[in-house]
């Protein structure tokens, strides 16, 4: 899995981005290869203007439903954090929805064709 790290209006440090990676490159498991995770990091005025804020958002865009987490914090390693258990949240819903698969499995539709056809229904 790749990751892209990238900083809106500021420089990101080599720490960060070490930090970063260490947190998320146990998610390549979850998702087939050629698979992107974009990190946006954020540093921006908050809400009542004098107060720091920073924000980090991930997308996961490869998958048929793509992952989107926005989290604002006061640090980045504190967003960071809650960023990575959000994800891993995300992924345990993902695989789940993967191992059960359609709504309506093909078995079942066949089935229902055979009883059709020997005049059951």
């Amino acid at each position: 899995m790749k990751i892209i790290i990238s900083g809106k209006q500021f420089k990101v440090d080599q720490n960060l981005k070490n930090y970063i990676n260490e947190r998320f490159l146990k998610f390549a498991r979850f998702v087939k290869e050629p698979a992107t995770l974009e990190i946006v990091l954020s540093n921006f005025m908050g809400p009542k203007g004098n107060d720091q804020a920073v924000c980090v958002t991930a997308t996961l865009p490869g998958l048929k439903n793509p992952i989107h987490i926005e989290e604002v914090t006061n640090d980045f390693k504190g967003s960071i954090d809650v960023v990575e258990e959000r994800l891993e949240k995300a992924f345990k819903k993902y695989k789940e929805q993967v191992k059960i698969g359609t709504r309506y499995p093909k078995k079942y539709h066949e089935a229902e064709l055979e009883e059709e056809a020997e005049g059951e229904i």
